[in-house]
């Protein structure tokens, strides 16, 4: 067996802590439960002897004492009740902490995802662990608390079971283990390889569930349906689907087949002890109410032994999870000390020293010896043909990713090493793909800053600076109306409109020292964007701004233009300066004439 297929204990171990950890409390109760359901079976087989005797005697001795009949009938009831009313309780205490257990997971998988870095988020790798851990999150955790709670409820009842097997004869406990042997070897073995073949075709899974959304999700529904990519799309889905069903179809059905065979050989030993205890009967070395105890003895005991190789594989293919999870939740995440916080004000200008960068799996450089000197309080504007690098700088800038050689110095502090919270303060950004989020419009704009007090005027005046006051103003519920489509009596936008929300957010963070826009006016009309350009002004105002555009009329708010190509600063300088060299700023302006 391979070191990474392994259940190993510590795994199991933490799986524990993980449940005990949700609810101490319903820990211990679900424990006391399983005890109790763990000796029913036993009780079962005492209660079926007693009553099988007693109605022999009755039978053989008509005068016998019909009390003892009476009070076994009674026992008899008493345990038929204990034993429901023991397996409700079973079930509603195991559902309600599979709540806390599903809550505490998704907790630690909320705050990773929340806090981990964020090029994890642009590494193919990293997203199929993801994938595997995501997906089974929300029942994972439960089957596993299940399968540890039965594993222990039947052991329990198989301990009790085989040691009242015992009393006909030493031998016919190793007899049912070597029988029921084959079996549990044979589960492991086909669970390793589904755990193999999931391990394998994670990715082929992840492309099934993206047609899906290509189909489904309201993102693809407009191209879906102007370019008539329905059927293009069904086909695709199909053809991975059937071909993932296929191959796992294929793994069922040997794993089927290998099954009946060892079932047979179990059947063959299981009859060869029943004729054993018939022929004990039969010499009157056992009463006929035993013999009955001892049937259904031998039943449950393969019945209960068959289910607990079905807890160990299904923990065995838990693996597939638990590893996946643990290693997901064992990223190691940035932690800032107190030092590390963004110069407040800034005094010097902001320093890019031998900028290097590429993307996690890719061997092309995307950022290659950037230097650059960003003057404080002034606006600079990142050009360049589309591919040359401006959004991967935004993204170093913003914090998003860390550099492979070379530094960001603001007043000589690494921005390395300032914490993501002090740079979501002192940073407004908007990128080009800019989120739509279904919350009131007002929920809309203090996004920007949420440690920032929410008053009705700073919204107010976020949403006038980027032309929305009237248009929010005007809706159903004013600010509070939820905005887009996914829920009841919201009301969508137009892009341009959706767009001017994602400014008003950016405008909203006052506190920001450096405002960081890409693509800031490519779905407004011109009008809208002339009355932005003069809200700009004023908001940048005392702040240093970098604006990414191919734009004329925003590249015209610039102090400074540095012109991108091939992942390298091409030129830098002064609007007019650049203009006079006729190089590559001169050639893209006279291009947007």
């Amino acid at each position: 067996m391979k070191p990474g297929n392994k259940l190993t204990l510590n795994h199991l171990l933490e799986s524990i802590r993980i449940v005990y950890k949700s609810s101490p409390k319903w820990t211990y109760i679900n424990a006391a439960v399983t005890v109790v359901r763990g000796c029913m079976p036993l009780l079962l087989l005492y209660v079926v002897k007693q009553l099988i005797d007693v109605v022999g005697q009755q039978i053989t001795n008509p005068e016998s004492n019909l009390q003892l009949l009476y009070s076994t009938l009674g026992l008899t009831a008493a345990f038929f009740l204990i034993n429901s009313v023991s397996g409700s309780v079973s079930s509603l205490v195991r559902e309600r902490q599979s709540h806390f257990v599903n809550d505490f997971v998704q907790n630690i998988i909320h705050q990773k995802t929340i806090n981990i870095d964020y090029r994890y988020f642009e590494d193919s790798n990293y997203q199929n662990i993801f994938y595997r851990a995501l997906s089974d999150s929300t029942y994972r955790p439960a089957r596993i608390f299940y399968s540890l709670l039965q594993l222990m409820q039947n052991s329990l009842t198989i301990i009790l079971i085989l040691a009242v097997l015992g009393n006909i004869h030493w031998s016919l406990v190793p007899i049912l283990i070597v029988s029921s042997t084959p079996v549990f070897y044979l589960r492991i073995l086909y669970t390793r390889r589904l755990y193999q073949y999931r391990k394998k075709h994670t990715e082929d899974e992840r492309r099934v569930h993206y047609y899906n959304r290509l189909l489904t999700a309201k993102d693809f529904a407009k191209e879906l349906r102007i370019f008539n990519l329905g059927k293009t799309f069904k086909l695709e889905y199909e053809r991975f689907k059937y071909d993932l069903r296929d191959k796992q179809w294929s793994l069922s059905k040997s794993k089927t087949l290998n099954e009946v065979t060892v079932q047979l050989f179990a059947t063959i030993i299981l009859l060869l002890i029943i004729g054993f205890v018939i022929k004990q009967t039969i010499e009157g070395g056992i009463t006929s109410g035993t013999m009955a105890m001892y049937f259904l003895a031998l039943q449950r005991a393969y019945s209960v032994l068959q289910s607990l190789l079905g807890n160990l594989s299904s923990l065995y293919e838990d693996n597939l999870f638990l590893k996946n999870f643990f290693e997901f939740r064992n990223i190691k995440i940035k932690q800032a000390t107190a030092s590390e916080t963004f110069p407040k004000p800034i005094i010097n200008d902001i320093q890019i020293k031998d900028l290097c960068f590429k993307y996690p799996n890719s061997s092309k450089p995307v950022l290659n010896n950037i230097n650059l000197r960003i003057p404080k309080g002034q606006t600079i504007a990142l050009v360049g043909e589309n591919g040359s690098g401006k959004t991967t700088l935004v993204k170093l800038l913003c914090g998003l990713h860390k550099p492979n050689s070379g530094r960001i110095l603001v007043d000589n502090c690494n921005w390395n090493d300032i914490s993501n919270e002090q740079l979501a303060q002192n940073i407004s950004v908007i990128f080009q793909d800019f989120m739509l989020y279904n919350v009131s419009a007002k929920d809309n704009i203090h996004f920007g800053n949420t440690q920032k007090n929410s008053t009705k005027a700073s919204i107010q005046t976020a949403a006038k600076s980027a032309g929305l006051h009237d248009i929010f103003s005007n809706l159903p519920d004013g600010y509070d109306t939820t905005l887009g489509t996914l829920f009841k009596d919201s009301q969508m936008l137009s892009r341009g409109e959706w767009q001017r929300t994602a400014l008003a957010r950016s405008f909203y963070n006052t506190d920001a020292q450096l405002i960081i826009l890409d693509e800031p006016t490519s779905s407004l009309d011109a009008f809208t964007e002339a009355s932005l350009i003069e809200h700009f002004k004023d908001i940048s105002e005392d702040k240093t701004a970098i604006i990414v555009s191919h734009r004329l009329s925003t590249i015209k708010l610039a102090d400074m233009i540095v012109v991108m190509k091939n992942g390298t600063i091409a030129e830098a300088g002064k609007p007019e300066e650049l203009l006079l060299q006729k190089g590559v700023f001169y050639q893209m302006i006279e291009s947007l004439k």
